[in-house]
């Protein structure tokens, strides 16, 4: 395991649903899951996620701070994407909704066509913005294997939100070695300083480091399961 630099060329921007970037160990562990999906569906299986049980942990290449054993709050050493040196406005664009009807009589085929009206109520159709970052680049700093980083990357042709229009298409992944930097550092921060994950208080006690507020955060993938929401202080912004 060594410090990384990883890179993603993204012409189009990004969409994404919150104030920072993507996480990468969040990307790698999707990657994963779904080739255990695919190795799963050939043997003739049927996989799903369970969000009422405890995640099992897909081994990723990226070392772990804390002990998997004692500490609740332990997480993958790997940054959020870093957005900071395109500090510029999000590029508002605009999406439509409508809804599917072929869809509603799958599920209900005795619904009759008078009944699904998209101008007003549940089924209207939306005109919904949406806030993309116009970063050419997003980058990552990382404790890991090289080589099984970039294999994973590579089934990751776009990443963010609203995959399925365009956006957020990455061009080029890039990972490189980054000898001058200690293994703390690229595992917590974008750079020197600046906090760039979620991060529980235990890991900052002999770092003096500019972060986000405290609060209460998934520290781990997979990030919408409360299994992994810890005390933790956000990225710095």
């Amino acid at each position: 395991m060594i410090a990384l630099r990883i890179t993603a060329t993204t012409p189009h921007g990004v969409v994404l649903a919150r104030p920072w970037g993507i996480a990468l160990d969040g990307l790698l562990a999707s990657a994963l899951w779904h080739r255990r999906k695919l190795d799963a569906h050939n043997a003739g299986q049927h996989l799903t996620y369970q969000p009422d049980t405890v995640p099992d942990t897909i081994d990723l290449p990226l070392a772990r701070c804390g002990d998997t054993d004692s500490d609740k709050d332990w997480h993958w050493m790997a940054t959020f994407a870093d957005l900071h040196p395109h500090d510029t406005d999000p590029d508002i664009r605009w999406r439509t909704s409508r809804t599917d009807r072929q869809r509603l009589q799958d599920i209900s085929p005795t619904i009759g066509s008078q009944v699904v009206v998209d101008s007003y109520g549940r089924y209207q159709r939306r005109i919904i913005p949406v806030m993309a970052h116009p970063a050419t680049t997003l980058t990552w700093n990382a404790v890991g294997d090289p080589t099984r980083i970039r294999d994973l990357l590579t089934d990751l042709p776009s990443i963010g939100k609203h995959r399925g229009v365009g956006e957020g298409q990455v061009t080029r992944w890039q990972v490189d070695p980054t000898p001058n930097t200690t293994l703390w550092s690229a595992g917590h921060e974008h750079q020197p300083g600046v906090l760039g994950r979620t991060t529980p208080p235990r890991c900052l006690t002999d770092h003096t480091i500019q972060t986000g507020p405290l609060g209460t955060a998934t520290v781990r993938p997979p990030y919408l399961h409360p299994h992994t929401r810890t005390a933790a202080y956000q990225p710095a912004r």
